[in-house]
């Protein structure tokens, strides 16, 4: 169709459920979190975050994209400040601007390091675990875990 997707790409968080256990996988900056039951309060309630975001401002992110010729910086206004998130670079292009790490696609921004293994983690649920809730940089951007 003539569609240029070299810089196309999504993030990803899912869970498998197995009896009591979790097993989280994510790439970018999709984000799962856990509601728990305050130990202290019984009527209110903690949110943890159960996966990490992939992104170029974390230090072990920034050191794989940086091994791999990429620069991380933010975008720049006509006078040279920084105006937003870090982001990830070609070493000496303008291009792609990519605000995570890790992604599906994005065919320019793996020539730096960004890269689709998924972080994984385990977890076994208690009683106190209430909620479990996934979702897309788009939500969080607006919300906090809390």
């Amino acid at each position: 169709m003539g569609t240029d997707v070299r810089y196309s790409g999504s993030t990803c968080v899912s869970i498998l459920t197995y009896g009591r256990h979790l097993f989280m996988a994510n790439v970018g900056d999709s984000r799962a979190i856990i509601i728990k039951q305050d130990p202290s309060d019984p009527r209110k309630c903690i949110a943890k975050a159960l996966t990490r975001d992939h992104k170029p401002d974390d230090p072990l992110e920034a050191k794989v994209i940086i091994g791999a010729g990429g620069r991380i910086d933010s975008y720049r206004d006509s006078h040279g400040n920084k105006v937003g998130p870090e982001r990830v670079w070609l070493k000496n292009e303008e291009i792609p601007g990519l605000a995570m790490t890790r992604s599906f696609g994005d065919q320019v921004a793996c020539r730096v390091g960004v890269n689709a293994v998924p972080e994984i983690t385990e977890l076994r649920m208690k009683s106190s675990d209430k909620i479990i809730i996934l979702a897309s940089d788009g939500v969080w951007e607006f919300l906090e875990n809390q």
